[in-house]
C-alpha cells in the first residue's frame, strides 16, 4: 500500500510488495508497527496545523470536539446546522423515525469543528485501519484483475494462433473464455509463487488517510483553493470536482514538513505509553523518533472537500449517504476469485500487525497462492492481540461441567485375541 500522508509511504510500499509476493524479513513486523506508531505522532501534527489554518479563517476561537460513533456525529450535524429547508427537515424526520436505519454504531474518528457562534465550519476524520485496508484492497484487487484479464487475453491468444486466425477473429464459447481466464488466475499465482510480481505504486496509491470536510455556503467555498494555495507550506496538487447524487469538490493538498528537529519538539508532549499497546518499550519508542523522521519523506499529503450544508445532509442522511456508496462499492467489484480474497486478506492483516502488541511475524498466514476462509483469518488476527477465538459448544456444555472425564482418550483402538497365523 502507498499511503500518502505517511512520510515511510516507500518503505511501507516495498513491504507489501515483497508480503504478497511471500517474503517476509525477521525485521517486518517490528518495521511495519513502527511505521504507524510513528506516523500516527506525524499525522498529530499535521492535524493540529490543519486546525491552526482552519482557526485563522473563522473569527473567534473554534470548538474542537473529538467523535468516535456515526449516530453521535448525525446528532451534531442535526444541532449545528444553521438553517433549515424544507428537504433538510424531511431528512431529519426521517432519520429521528428510525435512527437504526443510518448505521447508527459504526466507530469512526473524527474532529467536529465548530466557529464562536455555534456554526459548523469542518469535520476532519482519520480512516480507521478497517477502512484503510478495504480501499487498499478495493484498488490492488482491480490491479490483479487486470493482470489476470491480460494474461487471459493471452491464453486466448494462443488459441487463436493455433487456430490459424488473428485473436479478434477468434470465436469463444463460454466454457473456453472460463478456461482462459482460469488458466490466466493459475498463472498470475505462480507469478506471486516465484516471488515476480510486481504493482505499481499508482495502483495502491491512497491520499485521503486524513482528511477535512470544510462546510459553508458556495461563495466562501469558491475562495478556499486560492486561499489554501496562497498559504506558505500548502501547495494544492489536485482538483477533483463531483457533480451528481454526490456534490462536491475534492482538494488534494501536499504539506511542507518542517525539518526533523523542528518536528520533534512539535511532537515534545506526546503520549509515547501507547508504544507499549504496539509491543514497544515507550522510552525506547521516543528516543528513536528522530532517527525515524530524518529518514522520511519531507512532504505529505491531506484530502480536503468542500461541500455545503445541503450537500452534508445529503452525504449523511439522503441520496448520496456515505455507508451507502461504500456498500454500492463493495457489490461493485468485478473480481472476486481467490487472488481477489488473499489479497484483501493479506493487506487486513498486515494493518492489525500494525495496531497489535505483536512485533515478530516468522510466516505469513496468508499466501497469494492458497485458498482461506473468512474464519481462518480471523483466527490469525485474534492472535496477533494474543486471543484465541472459541466458539465450541462441547466447551460450555461438557468440558465446565466435567461431562467429559468419563470419555477415553483418544487413540487407536485397543488389539486383542489375535489369532495366530
Amino acid at each position: 500500500m502507498y499511503l500518502t500522508t505517511m512520510t515511510h509511504r516507500d518503505e511501507l510500499f516495498d513491504t507489501t510488495i515483497r508480503w504478497l509476493n511471500d517474503d517476509i524479513a525477521p525485521e517486518d513486523g517490528e518495521r511495519i508497527t513502527r511505521i504507524f506508531l510513528y506516523e500516527s505522532a506525524v499525522s498529530a501534527v499535521v492535524v493540529d496545523w490543519i486546525i491552526t489554518w482552519l482557526d485563522s479563517l473563522f473569527s473567534g476561537p473554534l470548538g474542537i470536539e473529538r467523535i468516535r460513533q456515526k449516530q453521535v456525529l448525525r446528532r451534531r450535524l442535526i444541532q449545528y446546522l444553521p438553517r433549515q429547508s424544507a428537504r433538510t427537515r424531511e431528512l431529519i424526520r426521517r432519520f429521528e423515525e428510525n435512527p437504526e436505519y443510518f448505521f447508527p454504531r459504526l466507530p469512526i474518528d473524527a474532529l467536529l469543528v465548530t466557529t464562536s457562534d455555534s456554526q459548523l465550519a469542518a469535520i476532519g476524520r482519520i480512516k480507521r485501519l478497517t477502512r484503510v485496508a478495504e480501499k487498499v484492497s478495493f484498488r490492488l484487487v482491480d490491479a490483479l484483475f487486470k493482470e489476470i484479464q491480460a494474461e487471459a487475453r493471452q491464453q486466448a491468444g494462443q488459441r487463436a494462433a493455433a487456430a490459424g486466425v488473428l485473436l479478434p477473429d477468434l470465436l469463444s464459447s463460454d466454457q473456453e473464455m472460463q478456461t482462459d481466464f482460469a488458466a490466466a488466475e493459475a498463472e498470475v499465482a505462480r507469478r506471486f509463487r516465484n516471488r515476480s510480481v510486481f504493482i505499481s505504486r499508482e495502483s495502491m496509491t491512497v491520499n485521503d488517510l486524513v482528511g477535512f470536510k470544510m462546510v459553508g455556503d458556495p461563495e466562501f467555498l469558491e475562495q478556499v483553493p486560492g486561499l489554501l494555495d496562497r498559504e506558505p507550506g500548502m501547495t494544492l496538487v489536485e482538483t477533483e470536482k463531483h457533480t451528481g447524487n454526490y456534490n462536491a469538490v475534492n482538494l488534494l493538498v501536499e504539506i511542507d514538513l518542517p525539518a526533523p528537529d523542528e518536528l520533534a519538539r512539535h511532537l515534545k508532549g506526546f503520549d509515547w505509553s501507547i508504544a507499549r499497546q504496539r509491543g514497544f518499550d515507550p522510552a525506547a519508542a521516543k528516543q528513536g523518533l528522530m532517527s525515524y523522521l530524518a529518514r522520511g519523506a519531507g512532504t505529505v499529503r491531506i484530502e480536503i472537500i468542500l461541500t455545503t450544508y445541503d450537500e452534508l445532509m445529503e452525504s449523511e442522511f439522503g441520496r448520496s449517504m456515505h455507508e451507502l456508496r461504500v456498500v454500492r462499492l463493495r457489490q461493485r467489484q468485478t473480481y472476486r476469485g481467490p487472488i481477489a480474497q488473499n489479497a484483501a486478506y493479506l493487506i487486513e492483516y498486515m494493518l492489525a500487525l500494525a495496531a497489535s502488541p505483536t512485533v515478530e511475524v516468522k510466516e505469513l498466514p496468508i499466501k497469494m497462492y492458497g485458498r482461506y476462509l473468512p474464519e481462518t483469518i480471523a483466527s490469525t488476527k485474534s492472535a496477533l492481540f494474543g486471543k484465541e477465538l472459541d466458539g465450541a459448544l462441547l466447551d460450555a456444555f461438557s468440558m465446565k461441567l466435567g461431562g467429559l472425564d468419563r470419555l477415553r482418550p483418544a487413540g487407536p483402538p485397543a488389539v486383542t485375541n489375535v489369532p495366530r497365523l
